[in-house]
């Protein structure tokens, strides 16, 4: 198994609690240490979704410039992030917008491969 990317953003827990005084989440680690972070096993399930995704759109963008040969690279890389956005907004896809700009980067470094 290869190690997650450095570059790959990591998440943040996220949630909400209600009452007066001012709250934040975090876990307690084995150490006794506290951390807002997700868990190296979470961190490595969501680059694993986003390097899969990355991968599938790959495929994807390849077939989308041979059907379509007047499109751009560019044209067809803004189509793949508008629906990336739309996935999310709908709640079919999770993704943070870290996450996201991390899978168009990748997804470009594949196509140039």
């Amino acid at each position: 198994m290869e190690p997650v990317p450095k570059d790959f953003p990591r998440r943040l827990m996220s949630g909400a609690v209600g009452g007066a005084a001012p709250k934040f989440l975090a876990r307690r680690n084995d150490d006794g240490s506290y951390s807002a972070y997700a868990s190296e096993d979470e961190h490595r399930q969501a680059y694993e979704n986003a390097e899969n995704l990355a991968r599938e759109l790959k495929i994807y963008a390849l077939r989308k410039e041979r059907e379509n040969p007047a499109w751009t690279r560019e044209f067809n890389l803004n189509r793949i992030q508008e629906g990336i956005r739309e996935k999310v907004r709908s709640f079919e896809w999770d993704f943070t917008a870290d996450e996201q700009s991390w899978i168009m980067l990748r997804l470009t470094r594949l196509l140039d491969e």
